[in-house]
């Protein structure tokens, strides 16, 4: 699954553990989610990423 986490972690100056603080999901799962090593992500993760990343589930798991 091709997603912008890394974009938009990056643009709003955010580490990999400070999402993963932010977001309650384990730092180890937001850098598969950069490396593209996880393809099935569950919608509560997908959810609590993009509130971290004040962006729309669309606008990073399912924009290109």
């Amino acid at each position: 699954m091709k997603n912008n986490v890394e974009k938009y972690r990056k643009e709003k100056g955010m580490s990999q553990q400070e999402l993963a603080d932010e977001s309650e999901v384990s730092r180890n799962t937001i850098s598969n989610l950069e490396r593209g090593l996880v393809t099935n992500v569950g919608y509560k993760t997908m959810n609590n990423i993009s509130k971290a990343l004040g962006k729309e589930v669309s606008e990073i798991f399912f924009k290109e």
